[in-house]
């Protein structure tokens, strides 16, 4: 009787109720977890982070029932489309609990199944900044902002790998774009301010460096006359 009540009250979540097939589930699922606002890069997001996790944790509840209940549940119930969706969110919820070799699997799974999908391209690049790979990371920026060059967390993050990277001209411009497309994105004039800064102290380091060389070139120079 307990068992079946929290089933209910996870089925409510997505608007169904008692004896909802499983297809109508994932349809539910899928719908919910790929509105318009969570079409974010939901690390930074964390109210919507959370809502999120919530969901597709009732979702695998929901599954987990399923099965103990002897219902049939495989992934053959996915059509190829729902399938690449699932990988996504699978890959979306490892990100949020900072599991990221998880989540670059499922990412990976996602991409054989739509290159396309511009949110997926920007999480496979946070994935690789944050194992240092900044080279392959701007690949994936590179691609999602050529197909969405509207969209602010595709400059965002390009902008924070190309700075971590030590390309802070390129990441200055990159960060420009952002304030630009979102005047309001949260914490850009802080980015903008930081980064004028390291250019300049870049500079400043590259004379000194200069000067060190001719110093070292002149006392050189000295001793072999």
């Amino acid at each position: 009787m307990e068992n079946t009540e929290y089933l209910e009250e996870l089925l409510r979540l997505f608007n169904l109720g008692k004896g909802a097939a499983i297809q109508e589930i994932v349809e539910k699922y899928l719908e919910k977890t790929l509105q318009i606002k969570f079409q974010r890069i939901l690390i930074s997001q964390d109210i919507l982070k959370e809502e999120f996790i919530r969901l597709h944790e009732a979702f695998l509840k929901i599954l987990k029932i399923y099965q103990a209940a002897d219902r049939k549940v495989e992934m053959s119930m996915f059509s190829q489309d729902q399938l690449g969706k699932f990988f996504f969110n699978q890959g979306v919820y490892a990100i949020c609990k900072d599991n990221y070799l998880q989540a670059s699997e499922k990412f990976q799974e996602a991409y054989r199944i739509n290159k396309r999908n511009v949110f997926l391209l920007i999480y496979m690049g946070i994935i690789l900044t944050v194992r240092k790979n900044y080279y392959a990371a701007e690949k994936y920026f590179s691609e999602a902002t050529q197909r969405d060059p509207n969209y602010d967390d595709g400059w965002f993050y390009s902008a924070e790998n190309l700075f971590k990277a030590g390309n802070f001209n390129a990441a200055y411009e990159c960060y420009d774009k952002t304030r630009q497309i979102n005047p309001a994105y949260n914490g850009i004039s802080l980015r903008i301010k930081e980064t004028k800064e390291a250019i300049i102290r870049k500079r400043r380091g590259g004379r000194k460096d200069s000067l060190l060389r001719r110093l070292v070139k002149y006392i050189r120079e000295a001793f072999e006359r």
